[in-house]
């Protein structure tokens, strides 16, 4: 009996960014401002398995942009949260780039701005993040993998058996990218990565994936809309 061809994908990716304009704002501003539209690509390359005698078929792109203004230099952890918020739920970035992606476009605007002081100072400077994010997905069928939804939230039942744990040491929540304090308690995935328990409840309500590995919880398949998920109590 032939055993069912195992599905293997690939993703990696390239952010450029680049200095658009330089505004001057109507009313003073406390430093400068950061208005960074992103641009997304994601680019989908199937690959036929072994036994199957096809070429590789031409690959399929979905492009999404989203504009969001930042405060990088005075609230630069609340930014990130917020540029993370985006990559996920506007663009539709793969979970497991979520935290490189946002390093690589705060980190190059705040460089992008730096190269033009002092003209910028207390500016709106407006930046341009073009991303392109290539999957390659090995074996298996097309119709199988088109019928795989991208972004599966958990079931209420796994998020609420997850556990309570104390950090040990001193870490960062993988989600709002703030400290978690030595001492304090978290919530803790299987796969034992730990998460404010808001940061974590809020993230698997539209995915399921760990926001630092692959791992999965249970999915939600009833068909309900994320937003009428309950936030379980701390």
């Amino acid at each position: 009996m032939d055993q069912p061809t195992e599905r293997r994908s690939g993703v990696s990716h390239r952010c450029r960014l680049s200095t658009l304009a330089v505004i001057e704002p109507e009313t003073e501003l406390p430093c400068t401002q950061f208005l960074i539209t992103v641009k997304s690509t994601t680019f989908t390359i199937n690959h036929p398995s072994d036994e199957e005698n096809d070429a590789v078929l031409p690959p399929t792109s979905e492009y999404y942009s989203h504009e969001l203004q930042l405060d990088l230099l005075m609230d630069e952890n609340a930014s990130r949260a917020k540029l993370a918020e985006a990559l996920l739920s506007e663009l539709h970035c793969p979970p497991e780039l979520c935290a490189t992606m946002v390093d690589k476009v705060a980190n190059g605007a705040v460089a992008e701005e730096a190269s033009s002081r002092p003209f910028s100072d207390f500016m709106v400077v407006h930046i341009e993040a073009c991303i392109d994010v290539f999957v390659e997905q090995f074996g298996g069928s097309e119709e199988e993998e088109a019928a795989a939804p991208k972004f599966v939230p958990a079931s209420r039942a796994a998020i609420s058996k997850l556990e309570t744990a104390t950090v040990e040491e001193s870490a960062v929540c993988a989600v709002c990218l703030e400290e978690m304090a030595v001492g304090s308690d978290a919530t803790c995935m299987p796969c034992s990565h730990l998460y404010h328990r808001g940061c974590i409840v809020e993230w698997l309500q539209k995915s399921r994936i760990c926001p630092m590995c692959r791992f999965s919880l249970p999915a939600d398949l009833s068909g309900r809309k994320t937003g009428s998920f309950i936030l379980l109590p701390d």
